[in-house]
């Protein structure tokens, strides 16, 4: 693990790759939303999730992140410093970009846009053959504009702070230098955030559990 950190880079262990080195991650995650918060609905998806980091060099890399389901989409870009003392390490990053939330199908004919913000702290430990990480994001959204039908407007109970995320991560080499991931987390979000469509104004807070996985090339 040491020596993936240090040249190709992990994508969520804490790493220090070198200049020009290049990893991708793909894999899906799955938000367990309690129907009965969403008045009895269930149409909760995976969520397809890419990820790259390019190493620059000292501690830097520049990453990026975009994941996607049926109803909403982010893309993020950004830049990340990792520091690593024997098998501990520590990374700080932050990434800018857009949330889309869309529907045109049905009844429906709704478009949520807003730039998101979003600061990281990520804790590792190197057991050798796997890597935990404890990964802690602030997720920060507006100003946001919402179309329904013809008429575009704001969400008046918007605010900058929409939410935050703990997760834990376990990345576990292979042979080729390759790495398979899994990792559970638990985010408390505002509902324009995961549940945009139902509550676009709600300023109320939700929390639920996140459960993902992948493949690191």
């Amino acid at each position: 693990m040491a020596h993936l950190a240090s040249h190709k880079g992990l994508e969520y262990f804490p790493s220090t790759p070198k200049l020009g080195a290049f990893r991708l991650a793909l894999g899906a995650y799955y938000d367990a939303i309690d129907p009965a918060v969403m008045y009895g609905m269930s149409f909760r998806y995976p969520q397809v999730t890419l990820d790259a980091r390019f190493g620059l060099g000292s501690g830097w890399s520049l990453k990026g992140h975009l994941n996607s389901m049926f109803v909403s989409t982010e893309f993020l870009l950004g830049g990340s410093y990792a520091w690593r003392s024997e098998r501990w390490a520590v990374e700080a990053s932050a990434s800018v970009g857009i949330y889309v939330g869309k529907l045109a199908q049905g009844a429906f004919d709704a478009i949520m846009l807003s730039p998101e913000y979003r600061p990281e702290l990520t804790v590792g430990y190197d057991f050798g053959k796997i890597a935990v990480s404890l990964r802690g994001s602030l997720l920060l959204m507006g100003p946001e504009r919402v179309r329904v039908g013809e008429v575009w407007g704001g969400l008046d109970n918007s605010s900058l702070f929409a939410g935050h995320s703990e997760t834990v991560y376990v990345e576990n080499t292979t042979s080729s230098g390759s790495v398979w991931y899994f990792g559970l987390g638990s985010l408390t979000t505002r509902a324009y955030y995961a549940m945009w469509l139902l509550f676009p104004d709600s300023p109320s807070l939700y929390t639920y559990p996140r459960v993902l996985a992948g493949y690191e090339f």
